[in-house]
């Protein structure tokens, strides 16, 4: 009878210790997907489901020893953080995730090399959509090490070409134009290569940044990319109506709309969409949420932040806009340019050789400009000639130069300001930093131009910023306002005090076809205050000569003038006028004594100008 007894208490627990062991089973693996997906849409909410049951699994429940469960612990943090992160810039929280997609899809959804093309007809490019085609073009480009991926596919296929209309020109890129490109390449992708696709297609359609999140996240190749600013923002009746009675295709709507700037070009990327406003406001919503707590919500509108890789980020949402839209400023793909390779029209020794005499005579510079046309480009181009003796200090309202990257032998620090640590207090803490160059980013309002006036003031050796003033009279005219000019009787004595205090306005243009140039470089010079009439000639002629040049002085309603040394014209670069000498000593008292000479021969130029390039 003992011996019954036992051997069904053995039976027991063992069964017992088998529900257990199946029950703790289900809660530390998701099941296994023994069914077949039949698109995208199938394997991407499974993934979620997966996910989700990772992070909220209850960890307390599966009784585990202390050191597996802190294990088990720390892998559920750094995937909810990598989760969290993965689609603000972040490139380790997207690879944490999309190894973890990797893995779901061959150990978990059983994808293999049978089925991987049921999922994406990689075996039938005639079933392959336009998304399809380009997100392997891409993948292929990445798979040679190479970051500039949007440039290899247009460089291999043309795709950045310009089109002309009725309406006039314009760039884009169709289905047709990626159908066509994809043909002209030849593709042989492995199952890996394939399993790699596929997870990048789950990851942005599930925690990335959908259908560009390979174009903001790991191509440099591009200056920016936006969405949300071309297409209807609603679908009424009326339009769907007349659309269905004449016969036309469904007009394009708000989150349709992508476009890039790939080298100054605009191009409407139209093959791609976001497919709904949902993921449209989803991808707003996580481009705006870095250094931040919280979603953008309607009563704030609108956003300008930055990603974890620097780019910088501007969103807006409805009530402040008609639809969902955001702008991404990317500026990695400029980090290690100089100055020859921006400037590359005809005669472009001038505006280079100018720049770097100024650069190293600690000439104050001021590069002018539209948005994009290149203006902090060019600033993180010129900052390659500042002596490494001399320490540089950047001061911006948001962090975009990055010189720290560009130039990690040089001594750079990096501030901008906070609510606790604002502009004046920044600028005192500066002033103790052994800063000899400081870089003010953008003089983007009044208050701005105030704080960077006093930093002038205060006698820092050499200022550098950007702005976007049309001309050389409206740049020192914004300078004279901010210190209130215009408001008082003193507007002489100001303007007179800043005109000494900037050098140069070096005017950046971008044309139509996304060429870049600098269209003149302007010096300001002031008049001289004891300025005297010219020795003429004696007596009565002598006399009324002396009193028409005070006169002269008394008539005048600026207390400078402004004068281009080099201008663009005809494609092509002329130094028209040398320095004036008073810039000419300052920079020959800034220069080392060997290379005054150099200067000097630079600084020369010939009746009416240099006509040829050399």
């Amino acid at each position: 009878m003992k011996i019954m007894d036992l051997i069904l208490s053995i039976i027991f627990l063992t069964g017992m210790a088998i529900t257990i062991y199946f029950i703790f089973k289900e809660k530390v693996e998701p099941d296994e997907y023994n069914g077949k997906y039949n698109s995208l849409d199938e394997i991407c909410r499974s993934f979620r489901t997966t996910i989700n049951e990772i992070i909220n699994m209850d960890l307390d429940a599966l009784n585990l020893n202390k050191k597996d469960l802190e294990n088990r612990r720390k892998l559920k943090r750094s995937l909810s953080n990598a989760i969290r992160k993965c689609s603000q810039g972040d490139m380790n929280a997207k690879i944490i995730v999309l190894a973890r997609a990797k893995h779901t899809i061959l150990n978990i959804m059983k994808v293999n090399q049978d089925n991987i093309d049921d999922i994406i007809p990689f075996n039938k490019k005639e079933k392959l959509t336009a998304k399809d085609k380009f997100e392997i073009m891409l993948y292929l480009q990445k798979l040679k090490r190479n970051q500039r991926m949007f440039q290899g596919i247009c460089e291999a296929t043309k795709l950045d070409r310009l089109y002309k209309d009725s309406d006039g020109y314009y760039y884009c890129i169709t289905e047709e134009n990626i159908h066509e490109a994809y043909d002209h390449n030849i593709h042989s992708l492995s199952f890996d290569d394939k399993l790699n696709i596929l997870a990048q297609r789950i990851y942005e359609e599930t925690y990335g940044l959908s259908v560009v999140d390979m174009l903001i996240m790991e191509d440099i190749s591009l200056d920016s990319v936006s969405a949300g600013v071309s297409g209807m923002t609603n679908n009424s009746f009326r339009y769907t109506e007349d659309e269905i009675l004449m016969d036309q295709p469904r007009r394009a709507s708000t989150h349709d709309s992508i476009w890039v700037v790939y080298q100054g070009k605009p191009i409407h990327l139209k093959f791609l969409s976001f497919d709904s406003p949902a993921t449209m406001s989803r991808i707003c919503k996580n481009l705006a949420e870095h250094g931040r707590m919280g979603h953008l919500t309607s009563a704030e509108g609108g956003i300008r932040t930055h990603l974890a890789d620097g780019s910088r980020v501007t969103v807006f949402r409805p009530n402040n806009a008609l639809q969902w839209a955001f702008f991404v400023r990317k500026f990695a793909n400029t980090a290690s340019f100089e100055l020859k390779d921006l400037i590359t029209d005809q005669g472009s020794r001038y505006p280079i050789e100018l720049i770097k005499w100024a650069i190293h005579g600690c000439v104050n510079l001021f590069f002018s400009g539209d948005q994009n046309s290149g203006k902090t480009t060019y600033t993180r181009a010129a900052v390659r000639e500042i002596d490494k003796r001399q320490p540089i200090r950047t001061l911006e309202a948001d962090f975009e130069l990055y010189l720290n990257n560009a130039y990690s032998g040089k001594n750079i620090l990096a501030t901008r300001p906070s609510e606790r640590l604002p502009f004046p207090k920044l600028i005192e803490l500066l002033k103790s930093s052994e800063a000899h160059t400081i870089l003010f980013g953008e003089t983007a309002s009044l208050e701005h131009a105030k704080h960077l006036i006093n930093l002038l003031l205060a006698g820092t050796k050499r200022i550098i910023t950007t702005g976007h003033w049309p001309t050389s009279d409206d740049l020192l005219s914004y300078f004279v306002h901010s210190l209130g000019g215009y408001d008082n009787g003193s507007s002489t004595n100001i303007q007179s005090m800043v005109a000494r205090l900037i050098h140069l306005d070096i005017h950046c243009v971008k044309d139509n076809d996304g060429h870049r140039h600098i269209d003149r470089i302007t010096e300001i010079i002031p008049y001289d205050s004891d300025e005297r009439a010219p020795n003429g000639e004696q007596g009565v002629i002598g006399q009324l000569g002396e009193i028409s040049h005070y006169l002269k002085q008394l008539a005048r309603k600026k207390t400078y003038y402004t004068r281009d040394i080099i201008i663009y014209k005809d494609g092509r670069y002329r130094m028209i006028n040398p320095i004036s000498d008073g810039l000419a000593q300052i920079i020959l008292h800034n220069l080392p004594p060997d290379m005054r000479q150099g200067f000097l021969e630079f600084n020369t130029v010939i009746e009416g100008g240099v006509v040829e390039a050399r």
